[in-house]
């Protein structure tokens, strides 16, 4: 006698949504779903929809271009279709560098020398310059696109913070006092931000914690722009005697 077996097996549908991160559609994206063979693409809308078999729980969009993101799926009970998915793709950096998200397209921040006025008694450390292009008021969100670990990006103990123009002021030196012209954009608070590793492992996403008010602000390494010591900055490699200025309007 022969005996047959028939497995039935219920399919689940994940769907979802790719937009970047102004909110247009991102057309054939591929799609991945963990446990599924085959690739799947958004259509012009940047909607997906797959049938699958086997329990769906990461799901993996990304595109020439742009920089990947894993989503986890839920659901409301285990006969149910997932939750739709919404992702948001930041486009990928061709340089390293940070670039703030503006409302319509990066700001690519610049690299600036730290420079030094005042004496070996009183200093000032800051920049000169700042770009013309400038990032809206808000919960501001930056891409940091570099080759170095999260470890290492501790060890260089990034900062943000608001700068204060410095024009005159009195600068103690060997024999006193004397005024003295600075005109450079100075550290001031620092500014609260978090750093999330993003799924291609070469870009982090810095996210301000609070809304930052019109203003100039900076990154720099070892916080260098607060130090007292010259010999601080002066014994950093060159590529960390920078600072990264941008505006808040």
């Amino acid at each position: 006698m022969l005996l047959l077996l028939f497995a039935c097996t219920d399919t689940r549908t994940v769907s979802g949504k790719v937009l970047d991160i102004w909110g247009k559609p991102v057309e054939q994206a591929t799609v991945v779903v963990e446990g599924v063979m085959e690739r799947y693409y958004t259509d012009g809308g940047g909607v997906f929809a797959i049938e699958v078999e086997n329990p769906a729980t990461r799901v993996m969009v990304g595109k020439d271009g742009f920089i990947k993101d894993i989503a986890e799926t839920s659901a409301q009970s285990d006969d149910d279709d997932y939750d739709p998915l919404a992702f948001s793709l930041y486009p990928e950096p061709e340089e390293p560098g940070f670039y703030g998200v503006g409302r319509h397209a990066y700001v690519e921040l610049g690299a600036q020398r730290i420079q030094l006025i005042g004496t070996d008694l009183q200093h000032y450390a800051g920049v000169q310059d700042i770009p013309e292009e400038f990032l809206p008021p808000g919960q501001v969100e930056f891409v940091f696109t570099t080759k170095l670990r999260p470890s290492e990006i501790a060890q260089m103990n990034l900062h943000l913070s608001q700068l204060e123009f410095v024009d005159k002021t009195r600068i103690k030196g060997v024999f006193g006092a004397a005024d003295a012209t600075v005109q450079l954009w100075t550290a001031g608070p620092d500014v609260a931000y978090d750093l999330e590793q993003l799924a291609s492992r070469e870009d982090y996403l810095v996210r301000t914690r609070e809304a930052l008010p019109a203003g100039i602000y900076a990154f720099h390494a070892h916080d260098v722009m607060h130090e007292e010591d010259e010999r601080v900055l002066r014994s950093l490699p060159k590529e960390q005697q920078v600072a990264f200025p941008f505006e808040v309007r």
